[in-house]
């Protein structure tokens, strides 16, 4: 009868599809010729699905890159800046020549009545009624700077009585000049009530108001 046994490994791999564990048996020689036709066997079989067509890489592309490239779908929406809303002013008459009048009074809505006497002088010493400025309690709006002042009412002339370049974040001295910043003409003086018991500082604010006219 002739022998079951065999040490081929064409014929061992249809029989057994799971793991199987070699234990060396010293009673059974595998023959050297056979050993290798199985490692070339097995190599071969490799071979031939690396260049099998199931397995497709474009040749104008990197496999590398293809690996990680992103879907074409992902987008990083934009930061959009947030919008810093504009402040609102209460201020009395029409600013049609662009004159801002800002005075600095925690107790009254422009001065006392010297005060507001006061600015009555200086306002028709400009040849200025009411339409044509605008007057602003800075009290009101502590905090507000420049910047802002300007992009609302755009003044081409300011005049500000208790108002500093400091609360207005401005980088200027008042060295009892007229200061010009961009295109607006700076007067700063005292507060309007302080004013109207200073002969010194009026007579300083008449000179200023004369060259403006």
């Amino acid at each position: 009868m002739e022998s079951q046994v065999t040490n081929n490994a064409n014929a061992l791999r249809l029989f057994f599809t799971e793991d199987v564990f070699l234990v060396e048996d010293k009673d059974v020689k595998i023959d050297a010729e056979v050993a290798y036709e199985a490692v070339s066997d097995d190599l071969n079989a490799l071979k031939h699905v690396a260049d099998s067509s199931e397995i497709s890489i474009p040749k104008d592309e990197n496999p590398i890159l293809v690996a990680h490239k992103h879907p074409e779908s992902l987008e990083i929406p934009p930061i959009l800046e947030e919008n810093k809303p504009k402040t609102e002013f209460k201020f009395l008459g029409g600013n049609k020549k662009f004159v801002l009048i800002l005075v600095n009074d925690k107790t009254y809505d422009v001065s006392t009545e010297q005060g507001r006497d006061l600015l009555r002088k200086i306002v028709k010493a400009i040849d200025l009624s009411t339409p044509d400025f605008a007057l602003l309690n800075f009290a009101n709006h502590i905090g507000t700077d420049y910047a802002e002042l300007q992009q609302f009412f755009k003044p081409q002339l300011m005049l500000a009585f208790g108002v500093e370049t400091s609360h207005l974040n401005l980088d200027l001295v008042w060295e009892n000049e007229i200061l010009t910043h961009e295109s607006t003409r700076m007067i700063f003086a005292p507060n309007l009530h302080d004013l109207d018991g200073n002969l010194a500082e009026k007579k300083a604010l008449w000179s200023h108001l004369q060259k403006i006219k």
